[in-house]
C-alpha cells in the first residue's frame, strides 16, 4: 500500500509538472510570436533603408562619370552624398529570445525543429550585429572623405531635407536634385582632386557590402523569423 501510495504521488507530480512545463511553453510562444513579429518589421525597414542607400551610391558613382573637370560637380552629387549617413542598424526585439537561450528555458519546446530555428536565429542576429557595426565604421570613412570634398555651404541645403523612412520609399529622382536656386555644377573644396576617387573608391566597397548584408544576412533572418512564426501558431495554435 505505502508502495502505491508513493507511486501514484510520483504519477500526479509528474503529471503537474508536464503541466506547468505546457504552460510555460505556451507563454514563452505567445511572447516570441509577438517578438519574430515585430523583427519582421524592422527587417524589412532595414532592408528598405540599405536599399536606398545603395541607390545613392550608384547615383554618385553615376554623376561622378560626368565631371568635366575636377573642380565641380553636378547638384545631383552634393544630394546623393547627404544618404551615406545612413548605416542601419537592426533593433531586434530579443527579450524573449535571450531568456530562452541564456536560461535553458529552450527546453520547454519540445518540437526538435522549433528549436532549431530559434538557435539558427538566435547566431544569426549576433551576425547580423557585427555587420552591421562593420558598415558603421565604412559609413564615418566615407563621410569623413565626404566633409573633406564638399563645400558646406551648399552641402547644408540638402542635409536640412529630412528623409521618412516611416513611409513609402519612393525612388530617388534626379530631377529634383540636380541644382540648387539653378545652379547645375557646385564647387568642390581645394583638396577634393586628391579625395574624390578614394571617397568613390570607399562608397563602392561599402556597396558590395551593403548587398551582402541586405541580400543574405536581413532576408535570412526574415525567412527564419517566418518560418519561427508560423512553427509557434501551428504548434501553439496561436494568432
Amino acid at each position: 500500500m505505502l508502495f502505491l501510495a508513493v507511486f501514484c504521488g510520483f504519477l500526479a507530480e509528474n503529471q503537474r509538472e508536464h503541466f506547468v512545463e505546457a504552460h510555460r511553453a505556451k507563454e514563452y510562444a505567445k511572447s516570441l510570436l509577438g517578438d519574430m513579429r515585430l523583427d519582421t518589421s524592422e527587417l524589412r525597414r532595414g532592408i528598405d533603408v540599405t536599399n536606398l542607400t545603395i541607390r545613392a551610391i550608384d547615383s554618385i558613382v553615376s554623376n561622378s562619370k560626368k565631371l568635366t573637370n575636377r573642380n565641380t560637380v553636378p547638384g545631383a552629387f552634393y544630394f546623393y552624398s547627404k544618404f551615406i549617413s545612413y548605416s542601419f542598424r537592426i533593433d531586434w526585439s530579443r527579450s524573449t529570445i535571450d531568456q530562452l537561450i541564456q536560461s535553458g528555458n529552450l527546453r520547454y519546446f519540445r518540437n526538435k525543429d522549433l528549436v532549431l530555428l530559434i538557435n539558427s536565429y538566435y547566431y544569426l542576429q549576433g551576425s547580423i550585429a557585427a555587420q552591421n557595426q562593420i558598415d558603421a565604421g565604412h559609413r564615418d570613412k566615407t563621410m569623413e572623405l565626404r566633409n573633406s570634398i564638399l563645400f558646406n555651404s551648399y552641402y547644408s541645403q540638402y542635409a536640412e531635407k529630412g528623409l521618412d523612412f516611416t513611409g513609402s520609399y519612393v525612388p530617388l529622382k534626379e530631377k529634383d536634385s540636380s541644382s540648387i536656386h539653378g545652379i547645375h555644377e557646385l564647387p568642390l573644396q581645394n583638396n577634393a582632386v586628391m579625395q574624390i576617387d578614394k571617397y568613390l573608391n570607399y562608397l563602392t566597397d561599402r556597396k558590395w557590402r551593403l548587398r551582402d548584408i541586405t541580400n543574405y544576412y536581413y532576408s535570412s533572418a526574415y525567412q527564419l523569423a517566418l518560418e519561427i512564426i508560423k512553427t509557434l501558431t501551428d504548434e501553439y495554435t496561436l494568432k
